[in-house]
């Protein structure tokens, strides 16, 4: 896969993931988790929101090299996450495959 793939699809993931942290089923579920725990999935979703944003505004030339040195990781890491994304209402998965996933593209991407 090119580095441009890799962060395409690596996005579009992340994209998805926003998108279901902020649906109504989610935030019922997190509702009802201790505060700890409502405080950590409001963590990981601005997590989220920020490794798109770090991703849309690196160019692919930039960091073609990170992409490609964590390929394998990223496709481990969206696998996950669609994969937890089918058991949506098991929030602690989804939030850690969601966190997984945002730590390699911090990897790939410094933060800002």
């Amino acid at each position: 896969m090119t580095p441009g793939e890799i962060r395409g699809k690596t996005l579009s993931e992340l994209r998805r993931a926003r998108k279901d942290m902020m649906s109504a089923e989610w935030l019922a579920g997190v509702k009802d988790l201790p505060e700890a725990e409502r405080t950590a999935a409001a963590m990981a979703l601005l997590d989220v929101c920020l490794a798109i944003r770090r991703l849309e505004n690196t160019g692919v030339a930039a960091i073609r090299r990170q992409l490609a040195d964590n390929e394998k990781e990223l496709e481990r890491g969206i696998g996950r996450l669609k994969r937890a994304a089918g058991q949506q209402r098991r929030i602690r998965t989804y939030l850690k495959a969601a966190t997984a996933l945002v730590a390699t593209v911090g990897k790939v991407v410094k933060p800002l």
